[in-house]
């Protein structure tokens, strides 16, 4: 019996550690896919919700991602940090692997970007700031820092829409 204890609580350390490496391996394929994708400069931070991991990938279908991304933008326009918080994203494996992200169905999303207010150029296209769909809820300012927070549901995350691709 105390063998059989044992290799329970063995098993079930290993499908932890193992969950745990899964949702690394997919976070960091996720924030290469978005750079790759979206032409950022860096990899975003990637941080997928809810456990067990291994049976979201599995199933293709993820209960909460939170994406940050800074400094994204142009000289021009100025730069803009993004926060949004993903519920229900459908985002197959084999989209994981190939580091490529097109086009990503989300149930639900929450967005904010911040840029600083002395680049009012940014301000010519709120609705922008917040793409596919999502609807700007809120602008308010925090210092010299403009902040707009929207949401969106049943959106279509078209990164090649984004980044100006025809596809």
């Amino acid at each position: 019996m105390r063998t059989l204890l044992i290799t329970l609580i063995i098993i079930a350390g290993l499908a932890v550690a193992a969950d745990f490496g899964a949702a690394a391996y997919a976070e960091k394929a996720a924030a290469e896919s978005m750079r790759n994708t979206a032409n950022l400069g860096s990899d975003p931070s990637v941080d997928i919700k809810g456990f067990p991991v291994l049976l979201q990938a599995a199933r293709g279908k993820y209960d909460e991602l939170v994406i940050k991304a800074n400094h994204v933008g142009t000289e021009k326009f100025g730069f803009v940090d993004v926060e949004a918080t993903l519920h229900g994203v459908e985002l197959p494996l084999s989209d994981l692997k190939s580091r490529e992200l097109h086009r990503v169905p989300v149930d639900r999303l929450e967005a904010t970007a911040r840029f600083n207010a002395l680049r009012p150029m940014v301000l010519l296209d709120v609705a922008g700031l917040l793409p596919f769909g999502v609807v700007p809820t809120s602008i308010r300012m925090d210092g010299t820092t403009v902040i707009v927070t929207g949401t969106g549901k049943n959106v279509l995350v078209d990164i090649d829409q984004l980044k100006g691709k025809k596809s």
